[in-house]
């Protein structure tokens, strides 16, 4: 073949690439630009039971594009939660496929899908740690051999099937894994959850070391790496408390040293930090991101608030505080959350209005891009 046929070839096929949402410094970029993540948590249509076995109705898809029509680039979506519904367990607690039906990755595609043809990117929270009740999950903290059949049986087609989606923005294995820890004393700081106890951690009473839950964690952000190394990995940390080693009363778990020794080899870190807070008595608790700038927190990745909500927000308007989010140095900001359940939760309409407070933006990031 002709060279210069070659590199025309080349050029064609170099067009066609899907861009990714990616990681450069403490910025997150997508194509060439700095972006910020303004967007929406859906975290259930149907609490844990919104993909496989039939269950997907494309209530989800429809939210994404309300969310795009206000303003939104993006969304963190729970897709096992507690397990209830997937992954397919055995009697004996082994998982033998994501669901009974076979359609798990494909229902998870066609969001990815529907993500893409709104502009929006896709952060997927696979479990669900602020409740934690299914004992055939918990067991997946402790026992190595059921986690490998996840990974093997469910996990690996999934990624299998979405891998390089231009939608597909990260992978979460964890909601808030502080809700399930032990809290206690231990002479290594990666293992160690006593001044995370102090500030509530453990609030879910499963009492799981956080040696098991990093390792959980790790094991999980190795196999997505190892499949689709372009999938970004993030952690949604439930407070700053768990997520910074800068100020007194914090431990970071999350650290490159902590993932991988727990995971025991490389590749189980996380790509960027994520952080969720609301107010306490109808203040902010020290330190929490709405009192300080993201660089405050001396972190090596970028940083995105994953869950806040202006009724848990220390009196301050929905608008302004993804304003804050944007102008402090944050790389991300998501309501809580698109269904308005709950008494934690703004309201769907007034999620929509503030969304658009962020529109044309471009000064610390670039709110409108094109997913392709």
């Amino acid at each position: 073949m002709a060279p210069m046929l070659i590199l025309a070839l080349l050029a064609l096929l170099g067009s066609t690439t899907a861009k990714r949402l990616q990681v450069s410094g403490t910025n997150l970029t997508y194509g060439d630009e700095v972006v910020f993540l303004s967007g929406s948590n859906i975290a259930w249509h149907n609490y844990g039971y919104d993909f496989g076995n039939g269950a997907y109705d494309g209530t989800i898809a429809t939210w994404v594009q309300e969310i795009a029509d206000a303003g939104g680039n993006s969304i963190r979506v729970w897709v096992h939660v507690e397990g209830d519904n997937t992954p397919n367990y055995d009697t004996d607690g082994f998982v033998t496929a994501c669901d009974r039906t076979g359609t798990f990755e494909n229902d998870v595609l066609s969001l990815l899908d529907a993500a893409e043809e709104s502009n929006v990117v896709v952060n997927l929270c696979m479990w669900n740690a602020a409740v934690l009740r299914n004992q055939k999950t918990i067991d997946l903290l402790y026992d190595d051999a059921k986690l490998d059949a996840y990974i093997e049986n469910c996990l690996t087609p999934l990624m299998e099937t979405i891998k390089g989606h231009p939608a597909l923005g990260s992978y979460e294995v964890f909601n808030e894994p502080e809700g399930i820890v032990l809290v206690e004393s231990n002479t290594d700081p990666c293992y160690d959850t006593t001044q995370i106890g102090v500030q509530g951690a453990g609030w879910a009473g499963n009492e799981i070391p956080m040696e098991n839950i990093l390792r959980f964690i790790g094991r999980q952000n190795q196999a997505v790496r190892s499949i689709d190394p372009e999938t970004l990995i993030t952690i949604g940390a439930w407070s700053q408390f768990s997520a910074n080693d800068v100020f007194p009363n914090s431990n970071n778990f999350y650290t490159d040293t902590c993932l991988n020794q727990a995971a025991g080899g490389s590749d189980a870190h996380i790509d960027y930090y994520q952080m969720h807070t609301y107010d306490w008595l109808e203040a902010w608790t020290i330190d929490a991101p709405f009192t300080v700038d993201a660089p405050d927190y001396v972190l090596d990745k970028p940083l995105v608030i994953g869950e806040f909500a202006s009724v848990r927000g220390a009196g301050t308007p929905l608008p302004d505080l993804l304003v804050y989010a944007y102008e402090h140095g944050y790389n991300g900001a998501w309501t809580w959350h698109f269904n308005g359940e709950g008494d934690v939760t703004d309201t769907r309409e007034d999620q929509v209005e503030a969304l658009g407070y962020l529109v044309g933006r471009t000064d610390n990031g670039f709110i409108d891009f094109t997913v392709e």
